[in-house]
């Protein structure tokens, strides 16, 4: 049976041993201790200060690029070229776009060649398609596809630092949106960073302090180093590296530059490449001190050997009493509170065993209120999960609920060829309803609207309010014809209904746009581009009318 080195048993034994050697040992042992400590602690200041500066040093590297690159993103030749290129097409398209993105790859052909950290440029459009680039295989061939704020102001890593075999250097890939002069999004501009350019740095550092650098990608390949013996072909082993990040303190192990070195490794704040620092862990003094700690460990070991068995015996004096314990509890972790345990002794663990009884009533009773606590949690999580889906004022779906529906569709579309039509609806001249007889009035109107779209659909079918007076129907598995007399019949339900509402000096109307799925779409954005199109000539056409409109007929 496998001994608890939590068991009191096991706490009496360590107590034993360290009661036993203080008085005859300790002193020897913190002295050593001491020692070592200050060593360790000496050579980590070292190793730290070293990393500080190297880190520094990279930071200024990196932000000189950032700037670099910041600067080319807002350079008029990459803004107007990108802007062109993105305006209406001419007769003449093709020719412009050849001459732009001849002009772009002059233009970042000129930059290259004055920036010797830079060893590539390739100029992105919004839609992420390459424009131009300095080279004819770029290594950066996809950009984000959203960009956060953050990545807006500082740029992205699209290539974390590797070594690059074709430039036969380490390299890193920076990208940087292009914005137009009226702040909008139109591109994106790449580059492939000398990572090998910041070695003089390191050898600059390395005259000045103990020790050898070396950078090291996300994987422990070496990227850099001054350490003449290590180029890119060398790797830290799982085992190394596992090491290296389980403690920021300095660790021993077999180094890259030396056979036993002491190591301490940070990762870089200006690009994701792990900074390592090693210095030789032999020396005259620690060999010493290494023999000293091997004769004081087997001294230790045995006193720790004879000191353990007494206290074993000891030990199994004073746990057995607590066995019982210890099993009702293990039987109330598993889920029987009937326990009830008798006290037999008034000592300590008699009263530990009085109030394990009276824990266990408490928690008999404690267990029906957590119970009809949890049912009235989730009733209330099932009101939460609706109100999150559905508009607070209609009852119908809301705008994101339609569009996890629409991109379900679409999927279904693309599975089961199963065709759907998606209706927008707008109340004619909503504003001057609203203006004439008060909001009151206009939040029945959009109550009695929604009402009449959900007795006029199918279950299978879907209804929501997209937002102010619009709202959006898809009728699954129907086409046009169909969706078009569901439409008619809404539009003329809508008109005659308010009829019957208090007397007012406005018509109500409905105008309805109606578009049919096609295989083509991929997103919701189609279709809803599509059905908004449709509205708007129904509007145009006089209001009060279903307009259908198919681009793939």
């Amino acid at each position: 049976m496998k001994p608890d080195v939590y068991s009191i048993k096991s706490k009496l034994v360590v107590f034993a041993v360290i009661s036993t050697l203080l008085p005859t040992i300790g002193l020897g042992l913190l002295s050593f201790k001491q020692n070592e400590a200050l060593i360790n602690d000496s050579v980590t200041r070292e190793l730290r200060v070293l990393i500080d500066n190297i880190n520094r040093q990279l930071n200024k590297w990196s932000e000189e690029n950032m700037l670099a690159i910041r600067a080319l993103s807002t350079s008029n030749t990459v803004i107007e070229g990108l802007t062109v290129l993105q305006q209406p097409g001419t007769d003449n398209e093709l020719t412009d776009t050849k001459q732009i993105s001849s002009n772009m790859v002059d233009y970042l052909y000129s930059v290259q060649e004055k920036l010797d950290e830079i060893l590539e440029l390739t100029v992105f459009d919004h839609a992420g398609k390459i424009i131009a680039s300095s080279s004819n295989t770029p290594e950066v061939h996809k950009v984000p596809e959203k960009w956060t704020h953050a990545l807006l102001t500082s740029g992205v890593i699209a290539i974390p630092p590797v070594w690059n075999n074709h430039f036969a250097t380490a390299t890193v890939s920076i990208t940087f949106p292009v914005l137009s002069y009226d702040n909008q999004r139109i591109g994106a501009i790449a580059a492939t960073l000398d990572i090998g350019t910041f070695k003089s740095k390191l050898m600059e550092i390395k005259k000045l302090a103990a020790g050898e650098i070396t950078m090291l990608d996300h994987k422990g390949n070496v990227l850099l180093s001054s350490a003449p013996n290590v180029d890119h072909q060398t790797t830290l082993s799982s085992q190394q590296w596992e090491l290296m990040q389980m403690d920021e303190e300095s660790v021993t192990y077999e180094g890259l530059a030396y056979p036993q070195a002491i190591g301490l490794t940070y990762l870089s704040e200006a690009i994701p490449a792990v900074i390592l620092v090693e210095q030789n862990y032999y020396s005259s003094i620690q060999a010493a001190w290494i023999k000293l700690r091997d004769r004081f460990i087997e001294f230790v070991g045995m006193l720790v050997v004879i000191i353990t068995g007494v206290a074993l015996y000891m030990g199994h004096s004073i746990v057995t009493p607590l066995k019982r314990l210890i099993g009702a509890a293990r039987s109330i972790v598993e889920g029987n509170l009937d326990i009830q345990l008798p006290i037999r002794h008034k000592d300590e663990v008699g009263q530990l065993t009085d109030m394990f009884n009276h824990m266990t009533n408490s928690l008999r009773s404690q267990r029906t209120e957590i119970l009809a606590a949890n049912q009235a949690m989730q009733q209330q999580n099932q009101l939460l999960q609706k109100l999150s889906i559905t508009d607070g004022l209609t009852g119908l779906y809301n705008r994101n609920k339609l569009n996890v529906i629409l991109a379900e569709q679409l999927a279904r579309l693309k599975r089961h060829h199963r065709l759907f039509c998606l209706l927008m609806i707008d109340i004619d001249h909503f504003k001057n309803i609203n203006d004439e007889l008060g909001h009151i009035v206009g939040d029945k109107i959009l109550m009695m609207v929604a009402t009449v779209l959900l007795k006029s659909i199918r279950t299978i079918d879907y209804a929501a309010r997209y937002g102010g007076d619009e709202f959006m129907i898809v009728l699954t598995e129907t086409d046009l014809h169909a969706a078009s007399i569901i439409a008619e019949r809404i539009r003329a339900e809508v008109k005659a209904t308010c009829l019957t509402l208090e007397a007012h000096p406005l018509p109500i109307t409905l105008s309805i746009g109606i578009t049919q799925s096609h295989q083509t779409d991929t997103t919701a954005s189609d279709l809803i581009a599509r059905a908004d199109a449709a509205l708007y000539e129904a509007k145009r056409l006089g209001r009060d009318q279903v307009y259908c409109v198919d681009d793939a007929a």
